[in-house]
């Protein structure tokens, strides 16, 4: 081989340097990529909402905006601190529809697709009680800041509550009823397929009597089965209640508080937390009506004074319980896991099971070794000019 094929094998000077060059490069950007700090450490927040028909804008949209505002609060003072370490915290959603199956999916994609930390919602208790054992079983915590039947949390140790159970509000409706207002004689029409509804009025109806009251009929209607509900009010009223319990939605309670009316109905309509009064429509009909309430914004606590004047800030809407509700949740759960010294696991739920008291926007919240916190509500009474506070009832007692 002769010297010439040799040097055209060889690189040339100006080659070499070249891949010089550029190794020199790769090596300097992977050592700036070295000392860049890396991302802080993250607390993963699932939402699980309906945004779609009446609850988008009494329940989906509320929750997401209680929560973004928690959330940016707190990642605004520095986010998480665990265990020696700054965590941010981040929200991530899955939208469904208004069906268990649907929202046991989304937990169930929250868990594993999206690596959630903590699940917020859902906020209906049919929704929540399909929800919870996916999160249990996968040992995620769960909180419901709005649904109240018994069987969300029952047996459960990660899935939590912040609203009343249906027990209290079913009293406490039934107490008013017949302390305050001296009724004797009611009557209930609810939705057959709610456990929400069934609850509220079978806890109603024994409290009711116990107090020497009588609930003289019991009608149920199909959601999917059309808005006339005269049918089943016009048995009722023949029985002549002198109260009619509706523990609906806003869906329904609009039509059934109109029709109610218009067949000559004088007597007093009682609601139940579902209620949206702002949804009504005409409103003129539900004057005189008496709800059993979570919280009311109308409330002089400094620390729902406090949300309300945040809330204010960054939103031409009037807050709602939902929001307020949402709110709280994230900043329990914070405050467990930096008790805890952890984002997940047993020591978080432990954590947030005994907390003690915690004043919310909503209200105190009490937790005594139980996933449902001991708390109040508010009564509240539809009058011509908006919602008055009728009367406030204590947490019940141990």
């Amino acid at each position: 081989m002769t010297d010439t094929k040799l040097m055209e094998r060889r690189p040339s000077l100006q080659t070499s340097t070249a891949m010089m060059r550029r190794r020199l490069a790769a090596l300097s950007l992977l050592a700036l990529m070295g000392c860049r700090p890396a991302d802080p450490p993250e607390v993963r927040i699932g939402l699980i909402g309906i945004y779609s028909g009446a609850m988008e804008s009494t329940s989906g949209i509320p929750a997401r905006e209680g929560a973004r505002m928690a959330i940016e609060e707190l990642n605004g003072a520095g986010g998480v601190l665990l265990a020696g370490r700054r965590h941010r915290l981040v929200l991530i959603e899955r939208r469904v529809e208004n069906r268990p199956d649907a929202a046991a999916v989304a937990a169930r994609s929250l868990i594993n697709l999206d690596s959630v930390d903590v699940i917020l919602g859902p906020q209906l208790s049919a929704l929540a009680v399909a929800a919870a054992p996916v999160a249990e079983e996968s040992e995620v915590l769960m909180i419901t800041p709005m649904a109240s039947n018994p069987a969300v949390t029952a047996g459960r140790r990660y899935v939590f509550r912040l609203a009343f159970l249906d027990d209290f509000q079913g009293e406490v409706l039934a107490r008013f009823a017949a302390e305050s207002l001296h009724i004797r004689r009611a009557a209930v029409l609810h939705d057959a397929a709610s456990l929400y509804g069934r609850d509220i009025a079978a806890l109603f109806t024994r409290t009711f009597a116990a107090l020497g009251g009588t609930v003289v009929g019991v009608e149920t209607f199909d959601v999917d089965g059309g808005r006339d509900y005269r049918p089943q009010l016009a048995r009722l009223f023949a029985r002549r209640p002198d109260a009619l319990l509706l523990p609906n939605f806003v869906t329904a309670d609009s039509s059934q508080i109109y029709q109610a009316r218009d067949m000559g109905f004088r007597g007093v309509i009682l609601g139940s937390d579902s209620w949206d009064v702002r949804g009504l429509s005409p409103r003129e009909a539900a004057v005189g009506s008496v709800i059993v309430a979570n919280w009311d914004r109308r409330s002089t606590r400094p620390a729902s004074a406090r949300f309300i004047t945040a809330w204010r800030a960054r939103s031409t809407d009037e807050p709602r319980a939902t929001a307020a509700a949402t709110y709280d949740a994230v900043h329990l759960v914070v405050l467990a896991m930096q008790r805890a010294g952890t984002r997940t696991g047993i020591a978080v739920a432990d954590s947030l099971r005994h907390l003690g008291r915690y004043d919310g926007a909503v209200t105190d919240y009490d937790f005594r070794g139980s996933n449902d916190p001991r708390r109040g509500a508010v009564i509240l009474e539809v009058r011509p000019e908006g919602l008055s506070v009728r009367a406030t009832f204590d947490p019940p007692e141990p």
